[in-house]
């Protein structure tokens, strides 16, 4: 009796002993923080222009990015301000979309559809500043335009004026 009473007590204690024991997490609550996502919609905050002594840094009138899960669509403006007295310029707008890559250093996006008349891809040095500071550095050099050179000239201009060298987003969404 006293031996069946010990055995009773011991699986008791046991089995509060067991009820007791850390319950194992899921990996996801075990995993450290995901880093901040490069997906949301970010706006132009101000970017750097040119090269040497002509570099400058400047705040545009608008340039918006959207990064979607596996796309992403552009849209910046190009229009002059306005001079006093001046008739008002002509609106002047670049955009495009398409697809993109990205594995925590480098952005490649992949023009499905653009503005301009050649379609390849860009690839940009990025970088996150907390979940709501994106930098984007243009890699000229890795650029694939079909029949285009692309690229800033010594004096550090492109086309359609400065050759931007760093643009810097905030976070909207």
């Amino acid at each position: 009796m006293k031996r069946t009473i010990f055995c009773l007590l011991s699986v008791l204690l046991l089995m509060a002993g067991c009820s007791t024991a850390p319950v194992a997490t899921s990996p996801e609550e075990a995993a450290e923080p995901a880093p901040p996502s490069i997906q949301g919609i970010w706006t132009i905050e101000s970017m750097d222009v040119g090269m040497g002594e002509n570099k400058s840094t400047r705040v545009p009138p608008a340039f918006m990015m959207f990064i979607g899960k596996t796309h992403y669509s552009a849209i910046r403006d190009f229009t002059p301000e306005a001079q006093p007295g001046a008739p008002a310029p002509a609106r002047s707008f670049m955009a495009d979309a398409g697809t993109y890559e990205y594995d925590g250093t480098d952005l490649v996006v992949y023009h499905k559809v653009a503005a301009f008349p050649v379609l390849g891809s860009m690839t940009f040095g990025c970088q996150l500043e907390g979940p709501d500071k994106m930098i984007l550095t243009p890699q000229y050099d890795k650029m694939v335009m079909p029949g285009a050179k692309i690229g800033p000239t010594e004096d550090g201009k492109m086309g359609y004026g400065d050759a931007a060298v760093l643009y810097r987003f905030k976070r909207l969404e």
